[in-house]
């Protein structure tokens, strides 16, 4: 038996007789025991609630995107990579997005004031395909090591999770992980490559995590904290 890939914070009390576990709005995890609990209990508990603590703590990230709002003009401040760069929007041929200096600059062919719509649509159109080159860069070293050959891998919108693998292999990212830092990113690849191992979240799955990349949990905490960020 194993840590889970979740920190919590234990309360004890006498007055109470089951276990129960609260995912604050902050994604902060608390488990509610009876005073004469045993830790061991508790860690299974926690362990057999994985799958749901998992998706509470999407939900609050999902929330956290709906209650953000931006207007796509120049001086906005963007994610890429885990580096903040400034939003520039110009007028100009041919229409483009790319990185210079400290900025993401949008280039619009059309006159006219630039419509936030169109601004975000080319925006989201580059971080898709960067997303899928930076995945397809990482996909063959992490497969290898691993030993499990991925038949398709796709980058899209994803409302509730950051990726998900089937049972056939097929392996889908959310588009807004290249927001992420780098060592973030790996961890996801990962984690859906372990999938294809372990159709699950035991100790086992993440006993493979692990051997791959020691340091999972700091990339879990990251994005329990920052996920809310990645977003237009």
């Amino acid at each position: 038996m194993k840590k889970p890939e979740f920190d919590y914070q234990i309360r004890k009390s006498a007055r109470r007789k089951t276990i129960s576990i609260t995912v604050h709005p902050d994604n902060r995890i608390v488990v509610s025991a009876p005073a004469s609990c045993s830790k061991k209990n508790i860690l299974l508990f926690v362990e057999k609630k994985s799958d749901w603590i998992h998706g509470a703590i999407q939900a609050n990230l999902q929330r956290a995107r709906q209650n953000w709002q931006r207007r796509f003009e120049t001086g906005e401040k963007l994610l890429f990579l885990g580096r903040e760069y400034i939003l520039r929007v110009d007028r100009g041929s041919p229409p483009d997005v790319f990185l210079t200096g400290g900025f993401i600059c949008v280039r619009l062919a059309s006159e006219g004031a630039p419509e936030p719509l169109e601004v975000k649509n080319h925006l989201l159109e580059w971080y898709v395909a960067r997303a899928l080159d930076k995945v397809k860069e990482k996909l063959p070293h992490y497969a290898d090591w691993i030993g499990v050959n991925p038949h398709f891998v796709t980058i899209k919108s994803l409302k509730s999770r950051w990726g998900s693998c089937s049972v056939h292999g097929r392996i889908s990212l959310a588009w807004n992980i290249i927001m992420a830092p780098e060592a973030v990113l790996d961890y996801l690849v990962v984690h859906e490559l372990c999938h294809m191992v372990h159709h699950n979240h035991s100790a086992h799955y993440w006993d493979l995590v692990a051997s791959i990349l020691p340091d999972h949990r700091q990339s879990r905490k990251w994005l329990r904290e920052n996920g809310g960020l990645l977003q237009l």
